[in-house]
């Protein structure tokens, strides 16, 4: 028997976005594609949900040629969506824990845009947007802008100062990660503009122990509101002797530990003052709440991933304001690099706030007709 909210079809698309440049995350890596990942999730009833994350490949093959795009999560989400044909959207977190127990990706990517798509449908269900479906904590939150990586001080400068223009009331400031270079930038860009707006600093987990104590000493000073990533994820005991030695408020990438035991033994070992994880790759949107509710027991915040297209952004945005521990909205910029799927993604305000779409579940329908033109990889996974 065929219930309503049965999921009877999955189709995933593949895109390489013209709009999006080459990208890296530290001035020590070499450029990478990004692919947009997108599911879409359709039930018996005929109602969808939907999710998408970023994939990426170095942008130079091992000739030197241009590579193609990468398909690697497109092409592992054609193992998985069968599994979901005949389970229904109104009972996620069984499917979830049945996905999440088979899987052999550490990151939980495919799982989690499963996950995330299920929660869409649930809320489009109920004709609630997701926010309000989660526990509807507040309806806006502020903005920080998440910045490329640049060659020069004076192109940082340059940048930031559009970006206080344009309303930002922060900055998250990717580097070259570098030391010597990362304190002349930082004291540059404060020095012209710190009057006028907030920072934080990401390293990328690149720094040593006694690089991380020396940067943060500074970042203390100048008053950062974070300082994320300074060491590998995973090694708390260097964290814990930072956090000692450092006043700043200490904050991981997110992307290695993922598990709720893992954020666990990081949390009671003391080795960050907040967390950081994001819906895409941790087993979706169940798991985040998860995770936000242990960091709130520890009066912890947990300030989510979102750099990428307007499905993972719309994930972390709901959950953000569903639930109440996350301080801020990360935004990529420019904004136009990542504004794909949508016709008419959120933007932050001239009072840099930002706001949902007022749609149910993730508020918004991507531009399927277009997705379905610029795919470069489209399949679907049917009854």
């Amino acid at each position: 028997m065929i219930r309503d909210f049965d999921i009877v079809r999955a189709r995933v698309y593949a895109v390489a976005p013209k709009a999006t440049p080459s990208y890296r995350w530290t001035g020590q890596d070499g450029f990478v594609r990004v692919t947009d990942n997108i599911l879409r999730l359709t039930a018996a009833n005929g109602l969808e949900g939907w999710s998408s994350n970023t994939s990426n490949k170095p942008e130079k093959a091992e000739d030197g040629s241009v590579a193609e795009p990468d398909r690697s999560l497109a092409d592992r989400l054609h193992h998985l969506a069968p599994q979901v044909l005949g389970a229904s959207a109104l009972e996620r977190e069984a499917v979830s824990e049945r996905l999440m127990r088979r899987s052999n990706d550490p990151r939980k990517r495919s799982e989690s845009l499963i996950d995330i798509a299920l929660w869409d449908l649930a809320a489009r269900a109920a004709d609630e947007p997701l926010w309000r479906f989660l526990g509807g904590y507040r309806g806006e939150i502020p903005v920080y802008a998440s910045t490329p990586v640049f060659e020069t001080v004076e192109d940082y400068i340059s940048f930031v100062g559009t970006l206080v223009e344009r309303g930002y009331g922060a900055a998250k400031l990717h580097t070259r990660c570098d030391p010597d270079w990362d304190l002349t930038m930082i004291e540059a860009v404060h020095a012209a503009l710190g009057g006028r707006m907030r920072f934080m600093l990401d390293v990328e987990q690149r720094y040593d122990l006694r690089a991380a104590v020396r940067v943060g000493r500074h970042l203390a000073e100048l008053g950062f509101v974070w300082f994320e990533a300074p060491l590998p994820d995973g090694d708390l005991a260097a964290y814990r002797e930072l956090r000692r030695a450092v006043d700043v408020p200490l904050i991981p990438a997110g992307n290695t530990l993922t598990t709720l035991g893992e954020l666990r033994t990081g949390i009671e070992t003391g080795a960050w003052d907040h967390v950081r994880t994001g819906p895409t790759h941790n087993g979706g949107i169940g798991a985040t709440v998860r995770a936000m509710s242990l960091a709130d027991a520890h009066g912890m915040t947990v300030e989510l991933q979102s750099y990428g297209y307007e499905g993972r952004k719309l994930a972390a945005l709901h959950l953000a304001l569903g639930l109440g521990n996350c301080g801020w909205f990360e935004q990529p910029v420019p904004e136009t690099d990542y504004q794909y799927e949508l016709a008419a993604p959120p933007n932050m305000d001239q009072d840099g706030i930002i706001r949902p779409p007022e749609g149910p579940g993730l508020g918004a329908v991507p531009e399927w007709d277009r997705i379905e033109d610029e795919a470069f990889l489209a399949f679907d996974v049917e009854d």
